[in-house]
Parts: C-alpha cells; structure tokens; sequence
C-alpha cells in the first residue's frame, strides 16, 4: 500500500468556526436559561438549570468566546435569562413559604 502525498489528508486551519465546544458553552447558556425561566417553579431543578446557566453565561464573557454565525454574543442572552430564572425561581419560593407556611422572609430574602 503505497501512499502518495496526495492521499494524506491535509489538517485542517484552526477557525473560529472549528472551535464548536467554545462557541457550544455560550449557546448552551442561552438555551439553560430560557429553559430555567421555563420551568422556574420546579424548585430544585429549575434553579440548578438556571445556576448552571449564569455560571457558563459568566464563564464564556469572561473568556471572550462568542457563538453565532456573526459572532453574536449569545452568552450575554444566557445570563439574562438564567439570572432572570434564579430570580424568579428564588422569589416563588420565598412567595410560597410565606403563603403555606407563614414564614416572613427577612430583610437578606436571598438566604
């Protein structure tokens, strides 16, 4: 088997179109969050997804990568909503316990 210059596959450029994992975190953010504000009232999950959201919308700006065909910065969409979604999901909790169980949410309502 003799293999001639033309039969080796030529590697190929590093683009930014090539790096799909980097853009990959900043388009999964986005779609964690709009599914974190989704389902906001499913209280262990929804936070975790939209925790999980915000923490890879900060990740990707901090780092720079971007996703799109243009490069649109989708990751500053995730943040959004994964914020959106942890704040929603944290107020109808909070909401909750003071409606079932008269739980008076204090001045720091976050902890």
């Amino acid at each position: 088997m003799d293999l001639s210059p033309a039969a080796v596959p030529v590697p190929q450029k590093v683009t930014p179109i090539t790096h799909t994992t980097r853009r990959a975190i900043a388009t999964s953010s986005l779609t964690l969050g709009v599914w974190g504000c989704l389902v906001f009232w499913w209280y262990p999950f929804g936070i975790l997804i939209a925790s999980a959201a915000t923490g890879m919308a900060l990740i990707s700006i901090a780092l720079g990568w971007r996703a799109g065909k243009e490069g649109q910065h989708l990751a500053w969409l995730g943040l959004f909503f994964g914020g959106s979604g942890v704040g929603m999901a944290v107020a109808s909790y909070r909401f909750m316990q003071f409606v079932f169980d008269g739980i008076v949410p204090q001045l720091p309502f976050l902890l």
